[in-house]
């Protein structure tokens, strides 16, 4: 037992401190997720991802295995506007949503990042309260695919929003990620790498 310079007497000297701090476990580092590797884990869970093709068979992209096909009796109450996408991918709880829409909008590939130039501030002006956090383009074999992302309020929680978009057969195909903002930093890694899967049949 030592003795400090007012007289204490310390419960440890220095070299049992100096043993203790160098059995302290570090803590191990957090896996760095890509999909190549044919699974995810968020949050500690293992998640095997598989490439799905979409929008009758025109394209496919590679999403979580236990994503499924939202009901459309759900996807009336998380969308309310008869303006729904046509096609939600959902996690088990429904809290991690894949959206996409081919829309009538004629966009040719270079049209993309336009088109996203466009909407971003029209979207953004219905979210006085939000900021775009990125803004970018991204290379998919040769297809453009824009993004913007931002947090919107909600009665509950704030939710991460990721709206993208591409074109496929000349037209506009527009659609959208979301998740709690508590999740953002584990899935937008993800979901970027998932955009970047995106290919045209």
């Amino acid at each position: 037992m030592d003795i400090d310079n007012d007289g204490n007497q310390n419960q440890f000297g220095d070299e049992d401190f100096i043993y203790m701090k160098s059995m302290e476990i570090e803590p191990p580092p957090k896996h760095e997720n890509n999909i190549a590797d044919g699974f995810i884990i968020i949050d500690d869970e293992k998640m095997p991802v598989k490439r799905r093709e979409l929008l009758d068979k025109k394209m496919s992209v590679i999403m979580p295995e236990a994503f499924a096909l939202m009901p459309q009796e759900t996807a009336k109450l998380k969308y309310p506007s008869e303006n729904r996408p046509a096609v939600i991918y959902t996690n088990e709880d429904t809290t991690v949503n894949l959206t996409f829409t081919h829309r009538d909008e004629e966009a040719s590939n270079e049209d993309i990042p336009g088109v996203k130039d466009a909407i971003e501030p029209l979207v953004m002006r219905m979210f006085p309260a939000s900021s775009v956090i990125d803004s970018d383009t991204i290379d998919a074999s040769g297809k453009n695919i824009s993004f913007y992302d931002y947090p919107t309020p909600a009665l509950d929680i704030d939710i991460y929003n990721l709206t993208f978009m591409f074109s496929l057969e000349g037209r506009l195909v527009l659609g959208g990620f979301n998740c709690p903002v508590g999740s953002m930093d584990d899935w937008k890694p993800v979901f970027l790498q998932m955009l970047g899967s995106v290919e045209m049949n």
